[in-house]
């Protein structure tokens, strides 16, 4: 072995390997690195989702708000044009003249999906005593179970399939209404409320948010003290909204809606009674 040489270029080569240059290294992502990745990715997602639904829902809650006020408006412009008297809160397809919405259903009906292609199901805004003050449009009078046109403006986007079905997404306050304030030994007269005579008006309810599943009619009856457990109404966020005598638009927390259909401290005469003082 005396007298051999090796070459420079092994030499080198050798002297990399021990410090580590040049040494060629796998492309991409280890397995650990991707897992890492997709659970940051997993993370985000989880906390965006929910930022997004409620923007999302906050948008809708936005056209609804609209929507009731449009139509509270129309209510008062009723009232003006027939001596300060409300339209009525009406019930399943009486189809009175001052009704403010024609038609319903049996209260069964709502969770039979089969039944919401029937016939005059629902309820007919265009045959109801505010539809022209609404739209500006003229009143579809006689009634026609047939008439199967629908109206954006009495729809709320968050109350789906069912609420299409119904085509009108609002409940008038049962309390004001001839008939029922007679029934309940009220001072309405055969006429109905007027608006003037309304105990102040700014905290008495004209429209409710119901949830679709028990609007058999277009009206609310206060007192439903176990429903209210249950949930009657669409909650935008957990907030509903309700339309008042004196054309706002106000959203109440659900917590304090149980309070009020379970009548504590007097909130449901305060907001439903149109006498109580």
């Amino acid at each position: 072995m005396r007298g051999f040489k090796l070459r420079p270029s092994v030499l080198v080569d050798q002297t990399s390997l021990r410090i580590g240059r040049n040494v060629p290294r796998p492309s991409g992502f280890t397995l650990i690195e991707l897992l890492v990745v997709i659970a940051i990715i997993a993370i985000l997602a989880g906390m965006l989702l929910p930022v997004l639904s409620k923007a999302k829902e906050s948008g809708r809650a936005a056209y609804c708000k609209g929507n009731m006020r449009q139509v509270t408006l129309g209510m008062l412009m009723y009232s003006d044009e027939n001596k300060d008297y409300l339209p009525w809160a009406g019930e399943v397809d009486r189809n009175w003249e001052p009704d403010w919405v024609f038609g319903g259903q049996p209260s069964t009906w709502t969770t039979n999906s089969a039944r919401w292609k029937d016939p005059g199901y629902g309820h007919h805004a265009e045959s109801g005593s505010i539809f022209n003050f609404v739209t500006s449009r003229p009143r579809a009078v006689p009634h026609r179970d047939s008439y199967t046109n629908t109206f954006a403006v009495y729809e709320c986007p968050s109350t789906g399939a069912l609420g299409r079905a119904l085509r009108v997404n609002y409940s008038m306050n049962g309390d004001i209404d001839a008939n029922v304030g007679l029934a309940n030994g009220r001072n309405t007269g055969p006429r109905g409320v007027q608006l003037t005579a309304m105990s102040s008006p700014s905290e008495k309810f004209l429209l409710v948010q119901e949830s679709p599943e028990t609007m058999h009619n277009a009206s609310f009856h206060p007192g439903a003290g176990a429903n209210a457990i249950k949930g009657t109404f669409i909650a935008h966020n957990n907030r509903v909204h309700f339309a008042f005598g004196d054309g706002h638009i106000e959203a109440f927390k659900k917590q304090k809606v149980q309070d009020m259909l379970l009548d504590r401290q007097n909130l449901e005469k305060t907001y439903f009674d149109p006498f109580y003082r």
